[in-house]
Formats: C-alpha cells, sequence, structure tokens
C-alpha cells in the first residue's frame, strides 16, 4: 500500500484526482479548445522544417511501437515518444501560447493527446487533462517566478503537467496522482542558455521533460512512490529553482482558471515580442509597405522582459553570419528585422532556405534597430500581474530586504541587474507618473488580460518618423477577436500542409472537440 501524501504536491495531486469536466466552467474549456487548435497550428507550421522531422525519425528509430500519433508524420509511437516529437514540432519555431504563468501548452496538449490515444479515451477526456496539466504546470511555474529560470526555460513544468495529464487519464486517486507528480519532479530538468538560444538543441527543451512526465505517471501507477514534500523541503525543488519561493500562487484551484489567461501567438517568435510585431502590422496598415530603403532607423521601447530576452538572443544569436530559426525567436532587432523585410511574420519567414537567402537584407536592417528597456512599460507588465488575486498577494509580500536579495542573486545568476544606472532615471519618471494611477481591478473572473507592451518607432529618411504601441497580444483570450485570429493562423498554417478545405474543417472539428471521435479528429489534423 501506498503511504499517505501530504505536503504542497498532495493538495495538487488531490485535486487533479477530483477534477470532473462538469467542475470547470464553460469559458475554461473553450480556451482548451483553443489551446489544443492553436498548438495544432504551430506543428504544421514547423512540419516540413528539416529539424522537425530529424527529431520524429529520431523517435521512431529509437523507441518502440504503440498507438499514440505523430501529427506531423502520420505515424504511430508509444505514448512518451509520440508527446516528444510533437511537443519538438511546437518547440521549433516559438509559435505557441502562454498562460499566467508559462508555456505549459507544449505537455498539456500533447501528453494529454497520446495518452488519451494510447488508452483508447475520448475526446471529453482529452480535454479534462488539457485543462488539469495546464491548471497544475502554471501555478509551479508561478511560484518560481523570482527565479533563476524564465519563460521557455521552465522546462520543469512540462514535467509536472505532463504527469497531471496522464494521471487524469488513467484515472488514478489522489494518492497516486500526487506521487506521480512527486516522481516527474525528482530529478527537474534545468534549461541551460547556451543550448537554448540559439541551436536546435532548443526543440528539446519541452519535449523530453514532457517524456518524463508521462513515465512517471506509469511509474505511480504500477506503484513507485515519489516525496511528497519535494517542493517545500529545504533541500527541496524550490531550494534550487527559486530565490524567493511564492507557495501562495498555487492556490486558487478551483477558483481562478489559469487556462483563462491563454495568450496565443500571431506570430512566431518569443512572447515578448508579439506587440512589437503587431505595431508594426498596424504602422504598415496605415502607411503602407514600409519599404526598408526608405527607413533610417527603427527604435523598440520594451518591457524588462522583452530587453533580457533580447540581450540573452543576441549574446549567443549572433555568434555566427547566419541567421537561424531559433535565433530569430529571442532578439527583438532581429524579429522586426525579418517582418520588415517580408512585409510579414509567419512560419514560411522562419523556413531555413528563406532565411539563408535573406540574411544580409534582413542582417542590414537589424543594424539599424535598437532596442531598450522602459520601465514605464515593465510597470505596466507588473499591472497585469497585480490583477490576479495571487499574484498582487506576492507582490505585496515582498519587502526591502526580498528586493535587495532578488537584486543580488540576478546579478549573479544572469550577470546583469534588475536596475541599472541607465535605467535609474527612467524607473523614477515611470513611477512618479504612475503614483496618481487607479489600482488595477481585482480580479472578477478568470480571463484577465497579461499585457506585455512594445512601442515602435520608425525613422525614415525624409526626416519624419511614426510609432505605434500595443500593450496586449491580440489573441489574448480576454478579447473577443481571439476566436478571429486563431482562425486565421490556423487556417494558414494548416493549410499549406492539408488544403485550404481541409484545413477550415479541421479548425471546425477543433471548436467542437468533444463531439468529434477521438480517431477521426487525430485523422484531420494529421500529416501522412
Amino acid at each position: 500500500m501506498l503511504r499517505i501524501t501530504t505536503g504542497h504536491l498532495g493538495s495538487l495531486g488531490a485535486w487533479v484526482a477530483g477534477l470532473r469536466t462538469d467542475d470547470i466552467p464553460a469559458d475554461t474549456l473553450r480556451a482548451a479548445r483553443y489551446q489544443v487548435a492553436n498548438m495544432v497550428a504551430a506543428l504544421h507550421a514547423a512540419a516540413r522544417l528539416p529539424d522537425t522531422q530529424a527529431v520524429a525519425r529520431a523517435v521512431v528509430r529509437s523507441g518502440g511501437g504503440g498507438r499514440a500519433s505523430i501529427l506531423g508524420t502520420g505515424q504511430r509511437a508509444a505514448p512518451a515518444d509520440a508527446a516528444q516529437a510533437n511537443a519538438a514540432y511546437t518547440m521549433a519555431q516559438d509559435f505557441d501560447d502562454i498562460v499566467w504563468m508559462g508555456h505549459t501548452c507544449h505537455s498539456a496538449v500533447f501528453a494529454a493527446l497520446a495518452v488519451a490515444e494510447h488508452e483508447a479515451r475520448d475526446t471529453g477526456a482529452l480535454l479534462l487533462a488539457v485543462v488539469a496539466a495546464n491548471e497544475i504546470a502554471g501555478r509551479l511555474g508561478a511560484s518560481s517566478f523570482l527565479g533563476p529560470l524564465n519563460g521557455q526555460m521552465w522546462t520543469f513544468i512540462h514535467l509536472i503537467g505532463a504527469a497531471a495529464a496522464t494521471c487524469s487519464l488513467l484515472g488514478l486517486d489522489a494518492t497516486r496522482t500526487t506521487h506521480a507528480l512527486a516522481i516527474a519532479l525528482a530529478q527537474p530538468t534545468f534549461a541551460l542558455q547556451p543550448a537554448f538560444l540559439a541551436p536546435t538543441s532548443k526543440l528539446l527543451s519541452a519535449s523530453v521533460p514532457t517524456a518524463i512526465g508521462i513515465q512517471a505517471a506509469y511509474h505511480a501507477a504500477e506503484g513507485m512512490e515519489g516525496e511528497p514534500t519535494l517542493l517545500e523541503d529545504r533541500r527541496g525543488f524550490w531550494s534550487r529553482f527559486s530565490f524567493h519561493p511564492m507557495p501562495g500562487m498555487l492556490g486558487e484551484l478551483g477558483r481562478f482558471w489559469t487556462l483563462q489567461t491563454l495568450s496565443m501567438k500571431t506570430f512566431p517568435g518569443c512572447h515578448y515580442f508579439q506587440t512589437a510585431c503587431t505595431a508594426l502590422e498596424r504602422l504598415q496598415a496605415r502607411l503602407g509597405r514600409l519599404d526598408p530603403a526608405r527607413i533610417r532607423a527603427i527604435r523598440i521601447d520594451t518591457s524588462k522582459l522583452g530587453a533580457e530576452a533580447t540581450r540573452f538572443g543576441q549574446e549567443y544569436g549572433r555568434t555566427t553570419p547566419r541567421i537561424g530559426h531559433v535565433n530569430v525567436n529571442f532578439d527583438l532587432a532581429t524579429t522586426a528585422a525579418v517582418f520588415l523585410h517580408a512585409g510579414r511574420l509567419t512560419g514560411a519567414e522562419l523556413d531555413p532556405a528563406w532565411l539563408d537567402a535573406h540574411t544580409p537584407a534582413i542582417a542590414a536592417l537589424r543594424d539599424r534597430t535598437t532596442v531598450v528597456h522602459d520601465p514605464a512599460l515593465t510597470l505596466a507588465v507588473i499591472g497585469s500581474a497585480r490583477a490576479l488575486p495571487t499574484g498582487r498577494q506576492a507582490l505585496d509580500d515582498l519587502h526591502a530586504r526580498d528586493l535587495l536579495e532578488l537584486r543580488r542573486r540576478y546579478r549573479r545568476e544572469y550577470s546583469s541587474s534588475l536596475v541599472s544606472a541607465a535605467e535609474a532615471v527612467g524607473w523614477v519618471r515611470a513611477l512618479w507618473s504612475a503614483r496618481g494611477s487607479a489600482a488595477p481591478p481585482s480580479a472578477s473572473g478568470s480571463a484577465i488580460p497579461l499585457r506585455f507592451p512594445n512601442r515602435v518607432t520608425v525613422d525614415f529618411m525624409d526626416g519624419h518618423s511614426d510609432s505605434e504601441r500595443v500593450d496586449l497580444p491580440v489573441a489574448s483570450f480576454c478579447l473577443p477577436a481571439a476566436e478571429a485570429e486563431l482562425r486565421t493562423k490556423f487556417t494558414r498554417e494548416v493549410a499549406a500542409n492539408l488544403g485550404p478545405e481541409r484545413a477550415a474543417t479541421a479548425f471546425q472539428h477543433t471548436l467542437t472537440l468533444e463531439a468529434q471521435p477521438l480517431a477521426a479528429w487525430v485523422a484531420s489534423v494529421s500529416l501522412g
């Protein structure tokens, strides 16, 4: 008999084991369907890349048979192998989505899909598992927000997300589910920046932990035990992955729904850059084609998150003359240059052959682009966090000594400062301007906007300039236009492989996922 479980993982495991479809609000289920559709679109956008096809071949060659589908090839594999391949496809172009907090989608969708197929479950059970994975993985990421990793490099969320999805589909009880979560986190994954920000090893950063999480649940189902106090133990998870653990972020299960903070990318690349691309798109809509020959310089004011992502992306992504589909994603100047050169940014512009052919022109535009941190934009990001009950409480609990310790740890980990001397004046101005602003509204529901603002200013050769600021990604679930934006992305990227009619039908079937037989739906979105 398995021993009784305790600790924070015990609370998470009990919630996953007890979750039923009737417990989930209709809007949360709709967000889950959107996420599934978005990830299918992201997979198809990268389906023809040599790097993703290589992952699929490696998985099939090294693994055994099974009943789970690799959507990019139509082949079948064991669930951990199929999920690993599918998640690698969606990592390739960073064309995924986020929730509060983390890119939970890779494991939430593809672990659930692989196990649902393998265990002959229906699409209703699949969607329930997607919800469970998002709610658990997002909360673990949020609890570790003030730590040595951020964003896509939180690869550990896929360990627990995949385990939660698998436990849901296997119907494990609270004790076994808790042990599965603990087993998944027993040897947590850690992304190293040199392997993530330039080479194609980045493709494995979500897919490998997803496979481990699936296997952890199967181990627990057969009686293996983990350590339920693994998060809070003084030598446990938070001691390694957080400078200032925030266990309160694990709360509000069943009251606040992480999935309703869903924000889907309409451009391939870092989520912090999405609004910069939308700003360029709006400038182009107002001014006509932004001919690079007419542009003298581009300035992009961004948040601290966007500035730091760019700093790391430039350090590792500009070590060779070649611009690859990985290093476009984390260098905002390069992302903007690709958009300006092509007049758009879709999966097609991240094709290696296209990038190779256009590298000189992209590099010339990139050299005219400056990325600058604007503290006022960072305050807008913080304001989004304060709109969430758990986020507001966590920020209020930070004291001066905590901020000093965070500054010290951040400098040691990243060789950077939370507030540099160059930014000090900007911070003073931003705080002074914000002092009379109304407090962010308290959350009355879960569909809360997550703002990641950017302001783009284009200086033209004739001496005039124009600027556009966008705060909220246009495919945020809280916006009425989210479904239309998702439809545009899905039909464009999926049609490139399956044709327009089949893509349109597949989108409608995904919006009514529970009404579709699982095998028929998989066939409708799969290559091969």
